[in-house]
């Protein structure tokens, strides 16, 4: 298996952020293998519901925050490599010709959020936490995520979660509404594919057609709204305080900004 994990069966693909080491955090290349694989799905009429989870302990632990300390100096093609590949593959998510259900079996930290966010329905394990974690490396958040978390959780509880990057626990996200269930960890396999095998014996157009309708009677759009993200973040990666945040993440330390 590669960086991202694909099976199917009776119609249902599940597709599996693959690198439990790092809690399944987007590198590059996994973000334009993850966007390649969404891509090949969406052309396959076989398909009729995606499944979206992880590998191990994390769902996705955002980007490779590693891969932006190793080029600090010079961040700016690995963070929009990473933005290319990332974005893409919410791209798909959203455009999808099929439902999608996010199985979140852990960590949803960073893009991780942005990613579930994107699916039309998630269950969580017990055990799942949430959190932005974006402005704790001294940028502002992406994949989609500035659109759909106010829509969710409210406009003063998502720039809380922003601001200060608390965690919030898979009880508290159902009551927020960010996820649509809450199951035993152990459960979470089963639970899913049972409402994935439901929804793949349904009317697949009537739900795609659903899903815009819903998006379409909210303001703006999640696509609009990824470019400006993707400009905003591209424009913190050159800041001192991005510096700092990258290098206090992996040193194992808090950051010390300095607004700069």
């Amino acid at each position: 298996m590669g960086q991202i994990a694909v099976t199917t069966t009776a119609g249902v693909a599940t597709v599996r952020l693959n690198d439990p080491a790092s809690m399944n955090a987007l590198s590059a290349d996994m973000a334009s293998e993850f966007d390649g694989v969404l891509a090949q799905l969406s052309a396959d009429d076989s398909i009729r519901v995606l499944i979206l989870t992880g590998t191990g302990r994390g769902f996705c632990a955002g980007g490779d925050v590693q891969s932006f300390y190793d080029n600090r100096d010079d961040p700016d093609q690995v963070m929009q490599a990473v933005l290319n590949g990332l974005h893409g593959a919410v791209t798909r998510l959203l455009d999808a010709p099929f439902p999608t259900i996010a199985a979140i079996n852990g960590v949803v930290a960073g893009a991780g959020m942005g990613l579930a966010m994107a699916t039309d329905l998630a269950v969580a394990a017990e055990s799942a936490f949430f959190t932005m974690a974006y402005t704790g490396i001294g940028v502002s958040p992406d994949a989609s995520s500035t659109y759909f978390l106010p829509r969710l959780v409210g406009t003063r509880v998502a720039m809380e979660m922003i601001l200060t990057n608390r965690r919030v626990s898979s009880h508290e996200a159902l009551t927020l509404g960010l996820v649509n269930r809450v199951v035993a960890d152990e459960q979470l396999e089963e639970e899913v594919m049972m409402l994935a095998k439901k929804l793949a014996a349904g009317p697949t157009l009537a739900y795609v057609q659903a899903r815009e309708l819903i998006r379409s009677a909210l303001p703006a759009d999640p696509f609009g709204q990824m470019v400006a993200e993707g400009e905003a973040i591209m424009a913190a990666g050159g800041t001192q305080d991005f510096y700092e945040g990258i290098s206090a993440f992996i040193e194992k330390r808090p950051p010390l900004f300095t607004g700069t």
